[in-house]
């Protein structure tokens, strides 16, 4: 091999070396944004889903969304720079989604100033599908985005059990169960192999208690619908189901800044 050859192959592996640290460093900035962003976002998407007529809940709710509403365009200026070693085409779809979330948190607060506060919840529902979308596409592994694909197969099965009545599961609906259960084990067992470090993730020891009992309390539950699923009682299945969304709240709001 010539000096020449050597030279340019060790400028290529330099160049690499540094788009890598660049692509890392930027990822990093991503995660700690997130974190940062989750912490004022969480309050205000649970505290929106208290039961209507519960004056406390909502004043706290529109205590979080203020905090939200006020850290936001930080927080969004930050990602925005967070993305700037992207191509054109996947810069212009961050900024369409971040787009998307800017209108989410003016649906939420429109209808939080009508006193509508379950379209609020609806509407800020969005945001972590949204950003998880965005995260993804920059290969950021963001531990509440696992959380969040958990969520649709797990309120599924939890809408059945609050909603249907033992004579209705029939052997199509049971078998719809099956694979709605399979689906939401497949994911929670990722999570649990993907168990976030608490100093990354800004959690105290009172968060960190929080999380670490709902992780076992919905592997708990999850054991107990697999049970349910396997026997004949429909009364118990439907009991079973609806039993995984409060331990699976918990987890979720374990990440939350609630003052």
């Amino acid at each position: 091999m010539s000096r020449a050859v050597g030279s340019r192959i060790r400028r290529g592996c330099t160049a690499i070396g540094l788009a890598l640290a660049l692509f890392g460093s930027a990822q990093a900035a991503i995660l700690d944004n997130s974190i940062a962003l989750d912490a004022v976002y969480i309050p205000a998407l649970s505290l929106t889903n208290a039961k209507p007529g519960d004056t406390a809940a909502a004043a706290k709710a529109r205590a979080a969304m203020q905090r939200l509403d006020a850290e936001w365009p930080a927080l969004r200026a930050a990602l925005l720079k967070d993305l700037s070693g992207m191509t054109p085409a996947q810069a212009v779809a961050a900024r369409k989604t971040l787009a998307q979330v800017d209108q989410a948190l003016a649906e939420a607060r429109k209808a939080m100033a009508a006193g509508n506060n379950a379209a609020a919840h609806t509407a800020l529902e969005d945001v972590r599908i949204d950003l998880m979308k965005l995260r993804s596409a920059q290969g950021v592994d963001y531990f509440m985005d696992r959380l969040t694909a958990f969520h649709e197969p797990m309120e599924m099965l939890a809408l059945a059990g609050n909603t249907l009545k033992p004579q209705d599961l029939t052997p199509a609906k049971r078998a719809e169960m099956e694979k709605t259960y399979a689906e939401a084990r497949a994911l929670w067992r990722s999570i649990e192999q993907n168990l976030p470090d608490p100093k990354v993730y800004q959690l105290s020891e009172a968060q960190q208690a929080q999380f670490t009992k709902g992780v076992a309390d919905v592997t708990q539950a999850l054991s107990r619908l697999s049970d349910a699923l396997r026997g004949t009682d429909n009364a118990a299945l439907l009991k079973a189901a609806a039993a995984i969304k409060p331990p699976f709240a918990r987890t979720f709001t374990a990440f939350g800044r609630y003052n």
